[in-house]
């Protein structure tokens, strides 16, 4: 190593948790429900909501029962990272802020890449570390993609049909759970469970 490259792995931050990097839609958030709340033609109306033109709704009531208490249990144990993507970051950033949970979050993501390099990006900010970072998803895609450019990874598929959808060009993850609830199990420190309620 240079004293140039030396230099700056010193200045870079060394993380201190490893990250969980956890998706928006589907993981975090009722999307189908906000998508039946929006009505026939939610394109329209979602350009109507992000106008003034129809009021808001109150976004923390389309959060799954268990999402509050995941995302504070969570934060003892990992750095948490949003990373979702969105084709409208607009009102995606209007989901993440109103619902409530950008708080509780150390960073927010919202992409138009796929996630793998996303987190790759992510993580080179930072000084090497031998952390398992995990990674949650409902999308087969992109849970290949992260496999892919991650096999160190925890890469956990998320929803309540987590494995109909396998394909043989797609990279299975490590696990498949139903909702926040059974992931609990397989990300916490050995010792360190605290049951979340619904």
């Amino acid at each position: 190593m240079t004293s140039r490259s030396a230099s700056l792995h010193l200045m870079m931050s060394s993380l201190s948790k490893p990250v969980l990097f956890l998706d928006f839609d589907r993981t975090l958030f009722d999307t189908e429900g906000f998508y039946a709340w929006l009505g026939e033609d939610r394109y329209a109306q979602t350009l109507a909501l992000l106008s003034g033109r129809r009021a808001s709704p109150d976004f923390s009531t389309f959060l799954f029962p268990e999402t509050f208490d995941f995302l504070r249990t969570m934060r003892a144990h990992y750095r948490l990272v949003l990373l979702s993507y969105s084709v409208n970051t607009v009102m995606q950033r209007r989901k993440v802020r109103d619902s409530g949970v950008a708080a509780l979050f150390d960073d927010i993501l919202i992409v138009q890449c796929d996630k793998g390099t996303a987190a790759t990006e992510y993580l080179s900010r930072f000084a090497p570390t031998a952390w398992r970072h995990v990674f949650v998803d409902d999308e087969p895609g992109n849970i290949s993609d992260m496999k892919s450019a991650h096999p160190d990874f925890l890469v956990i598929q998320i929803g309540a049909h987590a494995g109909d959808t396998e394909h043989p060009a797609l990279t299975p993850p490590d696990k498949h759970v139903e909702d926040l609830k059974a992931l609990l199990p397989f990300i916490t420190p050995a010792g360190a469970e605290k049951p979340i309620s619904r």
